[in-house]
């Protein structure tokens, strides 16, 4: 029995060190990230790598920081019985635009993976027509800090799916009065 237990951590922490190899850590690897989606020319491919940002970064959390040098750590209090999660520098905001409509959101520090998992089937090419990236571009001042570690625009010309981003609750930031880009 102690054979099988030991075999069993041994393997658990060899899946969870290539796991986090694969994981988006500093400024550095986040820009090389957005270069490589930059980059990439057919909007499957790009699309494709979002989704797998998206999953990799539910293993991601991300310590917030004040000027007056408050912390502020969004983990829940449960979440280190759950699983182990790495800390990370940022994540992009995305945001999906519909028309003249559009939903900022990212997604920090959730609870389980069901929500990623949520947006990630929306993201494919059947739904999401466009896509833009900003990353040191000084039309990201708009959207302030939730802009520091870039933005993707993900356009769709289907009402239902616009609808189904607005149906999932995403923590979102509130953008009434900016309209256009």
């Amino acid at each position: 029995m102690k054979h099988i237990l030991f075999t069993f951590l041994i393997l658990y922490s060899i899946c969870s060190i290539a796991q986090n190899e694969q994981l988006i850590l500093t400024k550095k690897a986040n820009d090389l990230w957005f270069q490589s989606l930059i980059k990439t020319e057919e909007l499957s491919e790009k699309i494709d790598l979002i989704n797998k940002r998206l999953i990799a970064d539910v293993d991601v959390y991300i310590k917030w920081g004040f000027p007056d040098g408050i912390t502020v750590q969004k983990i829940p209090k449960l979440d280190s019985i759950r699983k182990i999660r790495t800390e990370g520098f940022c994540k992009p905001l995305y945001i999906v635009k519909y028309e003249s409509q559009q939903i900022a959101f990212r997604i920090e520090n959730p609870l389980n993976d069901g929500l990623t998992n949520s947006v990630v089937k929306l993201l494919n090419t059947n739904d999401i027509y466009d896509l833009d990236v900003w990353i040191e571009d000084e039309r990201q001042v708009l959207f302030g800090t939730s802009a520091d570690c870039g933005i993707i625009f993900l356009k769709t010309k289907k009402p239902k799916v616009f609808s189904a981003f607005k149906e999932l609750g995403l923590p979102h930031f509130y953008m009434d009065e900016i309209e256009n880009y």
